[in-house]
């Protein structure tokens, strides 16, 4: 860590960023005399996860301190810290010690968070001024609230005059270009202007336009390019009278049958088509306007009219690019006039349902705070942060960097009490930058990279040059690659970043493997009932058998795609292959066969006359259960009443089943169904998160089963959930969802997209209001023909393509350095074409001109394949994918109303007063039957910091609470390691009641009961440990004690 108040480091892939923060992060708690330093420090990322995992290394790394022995993975931020400091081992672990505690004590003030969670708490702090309600709430769900402003906004149709002519304007735009005319589709489409922060201040210029507005820019528009046109057209008239008065014809010109004069007759007639870099244009301004073989006779007559052609040829140029702007800009009108109507229906919403969507949090917060003095930000949030630390900065977008500027200023410009001055330390790589679709903005951190001072004060810029997560072959290639690629690059501080900030060091991990394959798409055969359209599949399923035979698991392989689509392809054939995959796919909720059969039940109950429904859950069950004869059950059963159906699904006890979405709440009813068609049997978390999913619907104001139905369709699509590490299935997954990851092997196919490719570009281009109807700011789509814009234009499409370059090499760059021993990469070999320009070069091209360069590479030449290999295809690292996992608990189902696994973390949320109370007693009894002894307390309070359901206020006295309760001062004696502990066993009756204990400790035969309470102490708490006892008498164990712990007061009560 330097001197300097303000550190940026370039932190390329596997450089140990993650390690760095901790050490700094550290180094800074110790640097204090003060051991509730952390109170002082706020660290931002961008998620969750990352969060959990810079709190577990702090949190690690302390108790790693305090401990006689430290472990390696602990030890160089040890001696680090003892460096800087200038602290003893001693000290230094005495210190570590308080210093962990004091942070479990007050895990509220532990502020590693992410950007949206402080941004919601200033928001918060700010709620009045802006005119917000005390008791928002946060909208995660934008594209929800989006499809609702949609649906309100459609059924102004036919009420509200314009929007309706808008509407049908719209459609009939969408019909001329055979495009379905259902508008809907193409305003969620736009809409998603309204979620990316780049677009905020565009949007915001919109907001005042009405119709009309709308309406004059079109005409004024049209207008404009009426006379463009008239003008040209007058021009070409003029030359086509000139040229028959000459006894010209169009074939007399160069081109002949194809004449460059065909080009004034289109313009004659009102056809501007013509790009003015064709052929044509170019002969006409030149003068190249007939054949060396043409008659000296008709050469003389068109060199009468050669000035004029060559005026308007000029003429051409200068407007074609002025009518197609305007051209362009009118096709986008009429959306964004829809958009503006959207935005309005959304703000409806938003009053009515008191919400605020995530998405407007930084612009909120811009408009508030960034003219208010850092002193009265603080005044607001309680605290008074003195240093400053920034992961992953570089897709930290504008807005959140400028809504962060006054608090860090205020920070590093000033002197605390003590004389010290407060620091920033920002963390970034320019190439990780993948995330510009939501508003992430990588040219802030080069801008400031190239900067010598921040805030008037100088800084320090330092590169973390080590990677410690590949092994060396992978580096060098890497490294090479890239710089190699850096060079087509047409913006030069994009050049720069790959000429300048991208060499590794490697480590002592020495070898590993690369091997590029290009594949011939041609010779590849592909099956009739096998729905690939490229070759990619089968090169795959053969590199992961070649992979498994050097002694990888399934789970050591990773492949990383661009497209959903292309994974689902890979994912469809490997599992014909009987290769078991983890993919997006795989992990949604609707691709469960239990919550299939679930949901087709649920929507027969819903309309049980429905034969479309009764086959559909039909086919759904004989699926499930693997039945012989699927067909003629399917026949004998399809006419049956929905009762009848019933008693062969359930058998016995249909009683409930009848009317059970009718008649009982909607998750219970949900629940008790899945529990009667035996869908608990086996485990499975997409079945559990369905279940959660209806249960957060069963809070909503209406709740139905036709409404929840409705809510799942437009669910089903994207809910899924996490990931887990399966040894024996291959993961598949987008390159955007890699970021941070590392696996052992990384497969990328479908290496071949062109370098500068973008689907239907669009941007926004600054505009005089004067001459635009008073509008500063339109939105145009980025066609090739944007070159010839007027300049301003022009400079809108350039910048776009030099970012869009940029996303490409990026996005290959994370790919690329995700793999630590093994990297594949496969392209389709596709020839360069002789016109071909450098900038639209594809991967596969570029891949090839690298590797034919380098003579160190092993070319081998197969009918199908031909693939550059650079070292030995050997495994080099035990399987991390062997680590065993921890099974899903079993699901319980409960007949009565009482239950805490969903509603008590959930009800944490809202619940106030008594309720509260009880809601946190329900949660510390769980957490504490997580504890079989004080080792186990990490581990529970990892668990409780990464619960998202519990407010950071519990979630404080929550880990508070569990380490005064078995600290040395009040039960440590109950939580050592080497007691035999049995936490909530079960104690069966004979007469089938089942009795369940907090906690007992055995010892050679003697048994301690213990049991935890809140509130007052009660006789009946006595009793009930009395009865515990005698049934444990019965099992002949000898009772030790009867211990009751009154977790608020602190207090025991002991008897025999």
């Amino acid at each position: 860590m330097t001197s300097s108040p303000t550190t940026f480091y370039s932190a390329s892939a596997g450089s140990g960023k993650t390690y760095t923060l901790a050490r700094d992060y550290l180094t800074l708690l110790f640097k204090s005399q003060f051991n509730n330093h952390y109170r002082k420090i706020l660290a931002v990322t961008f998620t969750n996860k990352a969060v959990a995992e810079m709190k577990e290394r702090v949190l690690e790394h302390l108790y790693n301190f305090g401990k006689q022995s430290i472990p390696d993975s602990s030890l160089g931020i040890f001696d680090h810290i003892k460096k800087v400091t200038g602290l003893n081992d001693d000290q230094l672990t005495k210190r570590a010690t308080i210093i962990h505690q004091r942070l479990l004590h007050d895990y509220s003030a532990f502020d590693i968070v992410t950007i949206d969670a402080f941004n919601h708490r200033i928001l918060r702090t700010f709620a009045k001024d802006i005119d917000l309600p005390a008791g928002f709430e946060v909208e995660l769900d934008t594209d929800s609230l989006i499809n609702k402003a949609i649906q309100n906004l459609l059924a102004r149709a036919g009420r509200d005059k314009e929007l309706t002519k808008k509407l049908v304007s719209f459609s009939l735009s969408k019909i001329d270009n055979n495009k379905s005319w259902d508008v809907a589709y193409d305003l969620m489409q736009i809409s998603a202007l309204i979620k990316n922060e780049n677009h905020f201040k565009y949007l915001k210029s919109l907001e005042s336009k009405t119709s009309e507005d709308f309406d004059r820019l079109a005409q004024n528009l049209k207008l404009k390019n009426k006379d463009l046109k008239t003008q040209l057209i007058e021009l070409a008239q003029v030359l086509i009278d000139k040229s028959a008065q000459q006894g010209l014809e169009p074939t007399d010109f160069k081109g002949g049958s194809n004449s460059i004069f065909n080009t004034i007759v289109k313009v004659s007639n009102d056809i501007f088509t013509v790009s003015p870099d064709s052929g044509s244009v170019k002969n006409l301004i030149a003068g190249n306007l007939y054949a060396k073989t043409q008659k000296q006779s008709i050469k003389d007559s068109i060199d009468i009219l050669r000035s004029d052609i060559a005026d308007f040829g000029n003429a051409y140029k200068a407007t074609y690019g002025h009518i197609k702007f305007h051209e362009n800009i009118i096709k986008s009108i009429v959306p964004l006039s829809l958009l503006n109507e959207l935005m309005h229906e959304i703000n409806i919403i938003k009053k009515e349902e008191q919400i605020v969507p995530i998405y407007e949090f930084n612009g909120l917060l811009r408009n508030q705070i960034k003219d208010q003095p850092a002193p009265f930000i603080y005044e607001r949030l309680g605290e008074k942060y003195r240093h400053y630390f920034i992961d992953e900065f570089q897709d930290t977008s504008r807005m959140q960097w400028e809504n962060m500027m006054p608090l860090i200023s205020n920070a590093i410009q000033s002197i605390d009490d003590y004389g010290d001055s407060g620091t920033l330390m920002l963390v970034g790589d320019a190439k990780q930058s993948i995330y510009r679709w939501r508003g992430s903005d990588a040219n802030q951190f080069l801008d400031l990279l190239k900067e010598d001072q921040l805030f008037e004060l100088n800084k320090s810029n330092e590169t973390l040059e080590y990677n410690w997560r590949s092994y060396d072959n992978v580096i060098e290639f890497n490294n090479d690659f890239f710089k190699f690629y850096g060079d087509y690059l047409n913006n030069d501080t994009y050049k720069n970043l790959y000429q300048n900030y991208l060499h590794q060091n490697a480590t002592h991990k020495k070898g590993g493997y690369v091997q590029v394959d290009f594949l011939n798409k041609e010779d590849f055969s592909f099956d009739d009932d096998e729905d690939i359209i490229t070759p990619y599949p089968q090169h795959v399923h053969s590199l992961i058998k070649k992979i498994v035979s050097q002694g990888f698991e399934l789970g050591d392989i990773c492949i990383l795609v661009r497209k959903h689509t292309q994974g689902h392809e890979l994912a469809q054939y490997l599992v014909k292959q009987d290769i078991t995959v983890v993919s997006g796919d795989s992990l949604l909720v609707e691709a469960s066969p239990r919550v299939r059969l679930l949901v087709e039940f649920m929507k027969m109950s819903h309309q049980p006359d429905q034969q479309a429904l009764k086959l559909a859950f039909l086919l759904e069950y004989v699926q499930y259960y693997q039945l012989e004869d699927k067909n003629t059950f399917i026949v004998n059963h399809i006419n049956l009443s929905f009762n009848e159906i019933l008693e062969v699904v359930f058998n016995d006890d249909i009683s409930f089943m009848e009317s059970a979405f009718a008649k009982a709440p909607l998750f219970k009813a949900t629940e008790q169904t899945a529990h009667a068609l035996g869908l608990f049997k086996e485990q499975d978390l997409r079945l559990q998160s369905f279940l959660e999913l209806v249960f957060e619907f069963s809070n909503s104001q209406d709740v139905s089963l036709s409404r929840f139905l409705e809510h799942w369709e437009k669910k089903k699509e994207k809910l899924s959930v996490p990931a887990t590490p399966d040894p024996q299935a291959v993961q598949i997954m987008t390159i955007h969802k890699s970021k941070g990851l590392e696996f052992p092997v990384v497969i990328v196919p479908y290496s071949d997209t062109q370098a500068d490719f973008s689907i239907k570009p669009t941007d926004w281009v600054s505009v005089s209001p004067a001459a635009y109807e008073g509008f500063e700011h339109l939105y145009m789509s980025l066609a090739s023909e944007a070159k010839f814009y007027p300049i301003h234009a022009q400079e809108v499409y350039t910048t776009h393509l030099h970012k869009t370059q940029m996303d490409h090499i990026n996005g290959l760059y994370v790919a690329f350095t995700r793999a630590v021993e093994q990297l594949y990469v496969c392209s389709i070999d596709k020839p360069e074409s002789k016109t071909q320009k450098e900038s639209s070069l594809r991967h596969g091209q570029l891949l090839k001109r690298f590797l034919e360069r380098d003579t160190a590479w092993n070319k081998e030449e197969m009918d199908l394949v031909t693939s550059f290999q650079k070292g030995t295809p050997i495994q080099l690292a035990t399987s991390k994918s062997s680590t065993p996992t921890l099974p899903l608990g079993n699901y319980q189902v409960y007949s009565t109303g009482s239950r805490t696994d969903f509603s008590t973390r959930r009800g944490m949320l809202w619940a106030s007063g008594v309720q509260e109370a009880i809601n946190k007693g329900n949660l510390l009894h769980d957490y504490m039957s997580q504890i079989e002894s004080i080792e186990d307390l990490p581990a529970v309070v990892l668990k409780i910091q990464n619960d998202d359901y519990i407010s950071s206020q519990v979630k404080s006295e929550l880990i508070e609470t569990l380490n005064l309760l078995i600290s040395p001062q009040y039960f440590e004696k109950y939580f050592k390691p080497d007691l035999n502990i049995l936490n909530e066993r079960g104690i069966l009756t004979p007469e089938g009641k089942k009795f369940i204990p907090d906690r007992l400790i055995i010892d050679n035969g003697q048994v301690t009961i213990i049991d935890y309470k809140t509130g007052a102490q009660l006789e009946k708490h006595r009793d009930q440990l009395d009865y515990y006892a005698a049934l444990l008498l019965q099992m002949d164990y000898k009772i030790k004690e009867k211990v009751l712990i009154y977790t608020d007061e602190l207090k025991e009560l002991v008897w025999n």
